[in-house]
């Protein structure tokens, strides 16, 4: 995970100046992300991911469902029938066996243990993954940079170790992309919900380059060619999967 950092300061000592509400930066920012492969995986039921969840220390991917080797960034939405919301699931890849591909996701094991409310809110907005930076501007605070996990209509899921604040604060943000035809994205939100290293924030103002920005992402998750769970997965093959099962 990227880690979250601040802006680094002038070299007299000085903090950044802000002039008008804006940061002025002493050199620019070129932000270059470790990609992650995406990967579309859909389960016959629910059932069947959570007992795919449980195969071992990880996730376990069939072999041609992406190219890259150890320590590559992936991402997998995961679906199921039993919901429309898809579980984005962040990781590296550890390991390329003859059978397969091992992932460490550390989000898998409490996605193990999931199961949708049937009269909890639904998603209005479906979720996309993306390959971005934000600078938060936490009020009163000074900017940092950190990756943004994924993105909606109306929501940003930033990961970061730093505080961002508490329900029902409100923050600014500008989204930078590494591809030079997006334009930085700035934006107006409301953090909704807050954990040990990720923040959720409700985008209150959404840009013309916000939504460039969504479009893009949409765009790319477009082309990826979903991928079926296979009936003779290692996962129904009990004590032949790679690995320690999950207690």
């Amino acid at each position: 995970m990227l880690q979250a950092r601040r802006i680094r300061p002038r070299l007299t000592g000085g903090r950044p100046v802000a002039l008008g509400g804006s940061l002025i930066r002493w050199q620019p920012i070129f932000p270059v992300l470790d990609e992650s492969w995406p990967v579309r995986y859909r389960f016959e039921s629910l059932g069947a991911l959570q007992r795919h969840l449980r195969l071992g220390a990880g996730f376990f991917l069939p072999d041609e469902a992406l190219p890259g080797g150890p320590g590559a960034r992936v991402i997998v939405e995961v679906a199921v029938p039993e919901t429309s919301d898809r579980p984005l699931l962040h990781g590296r890849v550890r390991e390329r066996l003859q059978g397969g591909i091992w992932l460490d996701l550390p989000s898998a094991r409490p996605a193990a243990r999931w199961e949708p409310d049937p009269n909890g809110p639904r998603r209005q907005h479906r979720r996309l993954a993306c390959e971005l930076f934000v600078e938060v501007h936490p009020r009163g605070g000074e900017p940092w940079l950190c990756r943004a996990l994924d993105l909606s209509d109306r929501g940003l899921r930033i990961a970061t170790g730093l505080e961002t604040g508490i329900r029902g604060d409100e923050v600014a943000a500008t989204l930078i992309s590494s591809n030079d035809h997006l334009a930085p994205a700035g934006l107006r939100g409301r953090v909704v919900w807050s954990a040990s290293h990720e923040t959720g924030i409700e985008v209150l103002n959404p840009s013309p380059q916000f939504q460039e920005m969504l479009g893009a992402a949409a765009g790319r998750w477009a082309l990826v060619e979903e991928i079926e769970h296979s009936r003779d997965c290692t996962c129904l093959q009990g004590d032949s999967a790679t690995g320690q099962r999950h207690p």
